[in-house]
């Protein structure tokens, strides 16, 4: 059966416990519990939207990984527009981060490139080679090392944005038009936190860069030596670890939101919900990455052939004789940026949509909303049934 619209919970998204209302429905003449928002903000009801409110109903069930995705792509559109220039200001900011981080990197890396061009090396019968820079090693570390740079910072900004949305999408779920005021009396106050908390989650993934652009280094710097070993050994070690930790502080942003939780009771909060879920919340965030990369592979695609072709790589790498400033460098860091606009929002969105997935399997909170829409919908069905009758007496 179809949810209608604009039909009140009842229900407070606060932690569990902190008191709240008996198991079953309450009564229909109960009042209705006031949350953060509505004594901030003195209202009960939010503010009817000019437009028609559309949603794509969220089940009140636990929540398979598509539904996860699909429910994301239907959120971000909800967001409240200044809500949404935020969370640009916060993207554009880590994108700037990340493409300074890489021209920095890349002409670290050229300098050592370059003061070893060449060097001989001897195969297994004892025959002697040259080869010339950059070596294997150095090539597939670099790459490496550029790529989790940019899905470090965008890490960065989607724990930030998880809790920016955190209210516009709560108000998702329970099928109301996101109220800007509301959003706004949740959040006061509690973006500072959000920084935190993303710092904390972004520095296990920081760490494995930073190991990763260690061994780019001795590669440059000792094309001789092997980093074979080294590099497989940080992946076998470093990347399940940032696997774990990734998904046991996936949900610590909306909860930091919706439950005024601080840093580490939202830490902790995030553990106690994804208990015996690691795998899965791991996988739909590993999933969610993967198809927002494949939602802007035109884009990345681009971007690269302005590399290769156009000399920005050669800008980038301080290469000899490269050009200086080039328009096409301005043309690939808004490729950059942008790619990173379209894709974040959409993994912070399906990170709060985790959290409700986690109270929805962890707490029975689809129950709790069930029932509450059920009793809030009870005289409303009793007037109409009511004059249904009156009207078939006539």
């Amino acid at each position: 059966m179809p949810e209608e619209a604009r039909i009140d919970t009842g229900q407070p998204w606060v932690s569990p416990s902190e008191p709240t209302s008996p198991s079953g429905p309450p009564p229909a003449n109960a009042p209705r519990p006031r949350t953060a928002s509505t004594a901030t903000t003195g209202a009960t009801t939010p503010r009817r939207t000019r437009r028609e409110f559309r949603q794509r109903p969220i089940p009140l069930r636990p929540l398979t990984v598509l539904e996860l995705i699909d429910g994301a792509v239907g959120a971000v559109p909800s967001v409240p527009k200044a809500l949404l220039i935020r969370a640009a200001a916060v993207v554009t900011a880590s994108s700037a981060a990340a493409l300074a981080l890489t021209w920095w990197f890349n002409r670290a890396i050229s300098q050592a490139v370059q003061a070893h061009p060449s060097w001989m090396t001897t195969d297994f019968f004892g025959n002697q080679y040259p080869q010339y820079a950059p070596s294997t090693g150095e090539s597939v570390s670099l790459v490496t090392t550029e790529i989790l740079i940019a899905v470090v910072c965008s890490g960065f900004a989607a724990t930030v944005l998880a809790g920016l949305f955190a209210p516009s999408v709560k108000a998702y779920v329970d099928a109301e038009p996101a109220d800007p005021a509301q959003a706004r009396a949740l959040l006061r106050g509690r973006t500072a936190r959000l920084y935190g908390l993303a710092a904390l989650t972004t520095l296990p993934r920081a760490i494995t860069v930073l190991l990763f652009a260690l061994v780019t280094r001795a590669a440059a710097t000792n094309p001789v030596g092997s980093v074979g070993g080294w590099y497989f050994l940080i992946c076998l070690c470093c990347l399940p670890l940032c696997f774990c930790l990734t998904s046991l502080t996936a949900v610590a942003a909306p909860a930091a939101v919706l439950e005024d939780a601080r840093v580490g009771a939202a830490l902790r909060r995030s553990r106690r919900l994804s208990a015996r879920g690691l795998f899965r919340i791991g996988w739909s965030c590993l999933l969610t990455l993967l198809i927002a990369a494949c939602a802007t592979l035109s884009l990345d695609a681009f971007g690269w052939q302005l590399r290769d072709v156009y000399g920005v790589g050669d800008q980038f790498a301080a290469v000899p004789g490269s050009r200086g400033f080039s328009w096409w460098l301005v043309v690939y860091a808004i490729t950059y940026v942008l790619t990173l606009l379209l894709t974040t929002p959409y993994r912070a969105a399906t990170a709060t949509l985790l959290y409700v997935d986690r109270r929805f399997r962890r707490e029975g909170l689809d129950i709790r909303i069930a029932w509450a829409r059920l009793a809030n919908s009870a005289p409303r069905r009793a007037a109409q049934q009511l004059r249904r009758t009156q009207g078939s007496m006539r």
